[in-house]
């Protein structure tokens, strides 16, 4: 979080932002923020969810219900998370954006047109005001979507690999049971289906907890875990 605030300051004295803030609310501000430049602070997570997500793979097979996982389903699995974490830097772009919209419209008392000077030490402000709220709400989300849904995918994926060439072998949904847990995990708590099934959660399918193509609102915060059964 705070190499991608780095970079976006640095944008601010960029010739291209002093242009769109002098243009004010009709410019694109998106366009200074690119996806790519806040991907930069959490490329380095792709390597940890790799490692999370072997380690998950490994656990299994000790268990004695996983099987080997080939390097390419492992990193498109891990590409499944990263583009929950790429969620999460849209809506910082798009936060962004807002707040360099708002400085390149702030008048003075006089209902004049600041200078671009002032534009920018305004725009400086809010942005910091923006990375300041995210690091308290985001930091924790994006590592949470980082450990905890590699690693049951791998469960997940290593259990499948197994299931294929064994008996049946089944999944089972454990909550911490616990006052944090959500109503729609509680009503999980304890089901079991096949291994290669989905649970399903008011008819939406749902292969694991934290599963990246579930909707956010059934995986985030989600501390739940998968136990194999045969």
């Amino acid at each position: 979080m705070d190499t991608q605030e780095d970079a976006v300051l640095d944008i601010l004295n960029a010739p291209t932002t002093e242009a769109l803030l002098a243009v004010g609310l009709t410019a694109n501000f998106a366009a200074l923020v690119p996806m790519g430049t806040l991907a930069v602070s959490t490329a380095p997570l792709s390597d940890a969810m790799g490692e999370i997500y072997r380690q998950a793979v490994a656990d299994n097979i000790e268990q004695g219900f996983g099987e080997t996982i080939s390097a390419e389903q492992a990193e498109a699995a891990v590409s499944e998370h990263l583009a929950t974490v790429d969620s999460f830097n849209q809506t910082t772009q798009n936060q962004v954006a807002e707040a360099l919209a708002a400085a390149a419209v702030v008048k003075d008392e006089d209902g004049r047109d600041l200078n671009v000077a002032r534009k920018i030490l305004i725009a400086s402000i809010l942005i910091k005001a923006v990375f300041n709220k995210l690091r308290n709400l985001r930091k924790p989300l994006i590592v949470d979507a980082a450990v905890l849904g590699p690693y049951n995918q791998g469960l997940n994926d290593s259990a499948e690999a197994f299931a294929r060439g064994n008996a049946q072998i089944n999944k089972q949904w454990v909550t911490l049971k616990d006052e944090r847990v959500r109503i729609s995990h509680k009503e999980l708590s304890g089901d079991i289906v096949p291994v290669g099934s989905p649970f399903f959660v008011n008819g939406v399918p749902i292969r694991f907890p934290k599963d990246p193509l579930a909707p956010p609102g059934l995986t985030i915060n989600c501390r739940c875990v998968l136990k194999f059964t045969r």
